[in-house]
């Protein structure tokens, strides 16, 4: 006779997914950056839309600002103050990483991400979109790094046409 024992295993759930919205075009991240990429977009600059309601945390606002700061070469300080409030350890295993002291901890869980994706080479293809009216955050995929717009079709057309205008008024 054969027993079967099923052992249910309870699925820890993002608190970050109730928040913002993966996958949104343009520019998605690979995975886990794509987290981060998802928080700093909630702040829609081109709309004016604040996406991160009153029932956020501030702490998880203030990530997101600290962040987009650090992104546009702002400096790590505000990171630095956050990181001292949400500590991460060493999990030593086949792939050492960093990971929130507390399960619960979502600051300190996008600190351990952005901590990799520095590491690892893939925080330098975050960017903002050059067009100042924009700002989206996106990932360049491009071989060289050298994207300036989130969207070619969209934000590119727009700065190009302003720059070709702009050289017919000067001539």
């Amino acid at each position: 006779m054969v027993t079967t024992i099923l052992v249910l295993v309870p699925a820890v759930k993002d608190p970050l997914l109730a928040w913002i919205s993966l996958g949104d075009e343009p520019g998605v991240a690979p995975a886990p950056l794509e987290r981060v990429r998802a928080l700093l977009n909630t702040d829609d600059r081109f709309h004016g839309i604040e996406h991160l309601g009153p029932e956020v945390p501030r702490e998880v606002v203030g990530v997101r600002d600290a962040l987009r700061a650090h992104l546009l070469d702002e400096g790590p300080a505000e990171l630095d103050a956050l990181a001292t409030s949400h500590p991460v350890v060493v999990a030593l295993g086949a792939e050492p990483r960093l990971v929130p002291l507390s399960a619960t901890d979502v600051v300190a869980g996008l600190l351990a991400e952005v901590y990799e994706a520095q590491r690892d080479g893939s925080w330098q293809r975050l960017k903002a979109c050059a067009n100042p009216d924009c700002q989206w955050i996106y990932y360049d995929a491009s071989r060289n790094r050298s994207g300036r717009w989130c969207s070619m079709g969209e934000c590119g057309d727009v700065m190009k046409a302003r720059a070709y205008r702009e050289r017919g008024r000067r001539a």
